[in-house]
């Protein structure tokens, strides 16, 4: 059996000490980074464990993993044992670190050193690595470590801790199912795992049974675009319903529209959905199935039923001018959304929206693309103009006191809901009143 270690980038190159505004944020922190721009004791907060090795680990049980290691503990491993290989999980931002690890892990005398996650798109790297990963890694790992093929995929039970102004609750991620071929110019998941690869029932089962026993405030569905695959969404959404788990998704606005009010009853807290832009132009262009209008609808279906409206939005398309750009972020900000991803527009490498773009593209420090800074040459702001925009939108957007009051009446619904399933439950007296 091979002796295999597998690493995140170290803590040091996660934590960013000079984000939008000059604040610092934890990369690992998804809505740390979203209002990084707002006061620390203003931000939001939702911690994500490293999907991709927890996978791996699950399904490849005598791996060893560092998640999220310091630099001095990731070199102590290295020093630790005799690694027949060691495997490295980065982004595009994190790829000079990587090619760090790359090289003290070869001068540690080890023989197999695999790249892994979105970061195997990144230019460069062959001479680091002797073989790279695109999507996902249990297949290739189990067979690298036991010689036999995964006979199939298990779901790890994934914890994270969502938080806001000193109060925090757990929250549990889930995948039905990952990779996606939809094919959106911006994005890598086409490029790095198109296969779509469905998640068996009974894994997803045993996931939700765990976030049921750990009572965690929602559990946050992470598929590119849940209800694409609709019959499957179905069950995993009876699955949660059963449990009475409260669930928010990441999707398509058309996949939900019309849908929310009977998505409520089934448990929905809410949905992520790609707003991206304001303008129909901007959508086409970048091949999103759907537009403004119809988008917008969705989000204030979301919000008119009470659920958690949260987007992404992309700053910077070639046509737009700041003061286009100051117009639409003022309508954002009116729209009343939970909470919202604002970044610049970046063409990946790999993708079809890079390609389009290649001849712009004028950074070549790739920690830089990082989807806040602007890395390519825009006609009608600089980078710092950018960053500048960047800022003042988060701040603009994510306003800390509307979701302190949109959580206070989250609370008092879920305060009222659990009464009335007590009273409904209370067996009555024979007199007929509550026993």
């Amino acid at each position: 059996m091979k002796r295999v270690l597998l690493a995140t980038a170290p803590i040091e190159a996660l934590v960013e000490p000079d984000g939008i505004g000059g604040n610092w944020y934890d990369r690992t922190d998804t809505y740390m980074a979203w209002t990084c721009a707002v006061d620390l004791e203003d931000r939001l907060s939702v911690t994500c464990p490293p999907t991709g090795l927890r996978f791996i680990k699950h399904n490849v049980p005598d791996v060893e993993i560092l998640e999220y290691p310091t630099w001095d503990e990731y070199l102590a491993a290295l020093r630790a044992e005799k690694w027949d290989m060691v495997g490295i999980s980065f982004y595009t931002w994190s790829t000079p670190v990587a090619i760090e690890m790359a090289k003290a892990a070869r001068e540690a005398g080890v023989p197999e050193i695999w790249a892994g996650n979105y970061g195997v798109l990144s230019p460069g790297i062959d001479r680091y690595f002797t073989k790279k990963v695109k999507g996902a890694g249990e297949a290739p790992i189990h067979e690298y470590v036991y010689g036999t093929p995964l006979p199939r995929v298990r779901h790890p039970a994934m914890l994270g801790e969502s938080g806001f102004r000193g109060l925090k609750s757990p929250v549990g991620y889930l995948y039905s199912k990952r990779g996606c071929n939809i094919g959106c110019t911006f994005c890598s998941t086409p490029i790095f795992n198109p296969k779509e690869e469905a998640i068996f029932m009974e894994d997803t089962y045993a996931a939700l049974d765990a976030y049921r026993d750990a009572d965690v405030a929602h559990v946050i569905i992470y598929d590119e675009s849940f209800f694409l695959t609709n019959t499957l969404a179905e069950q995993v959404v009876d699955a949660l319903a059963e449990r009475e788990l409260p669930w928010i998704c990441l999707t398509r606005a058309d996949l939900i529209r019309g849908r929310i009010p009977e998505l409520t009853d089934r448990y929905m807290d809410g949905a992520i959905v790609g707003i991206e832009s304001y303008r129909d132009k901007n959508v086409a262009d970048v091949k999103k199935r759907d537009d403004v209008y119809n988008v917008r609808q969705t989000v204030r279906e979301l919000i008119d039923n009470g659920r958690r409206a949260l987007g992404t939005f992309m700053v910077g398309f070639a046509e737009d001018s700041i003061d286009d750009m100051r117009f639409d972020i003022e309508q954002l900000s009116e729209e009343g959304l939970f909470a919202c991803q604002l970044t610049l527009l970046t063409p990946f490498h790999g993708t079809r929206l890079y390609r389009q773009m290649e001849h712009l593209v004028d950074e070549p420090d790739l920690s830089k693309h990082d989807l806040y800074n602007l890395v390519w040459k825009h006609p009608k702001m600089s980078r710092s103009e950018a960053r500048d925009l960047l800022a003042w939108a988060q701040r603009k957007v994510n306003d800390p006191d509307r979701i302190a009051a949109r959580l206070k009446q989250e609370m008092k619904a879920k305060v009222r809901q659990e009464f009335a399933r007590r009273h409904r439950t209370t067996p009555l007296s024979p007199s007929g009143s509550p026993s």
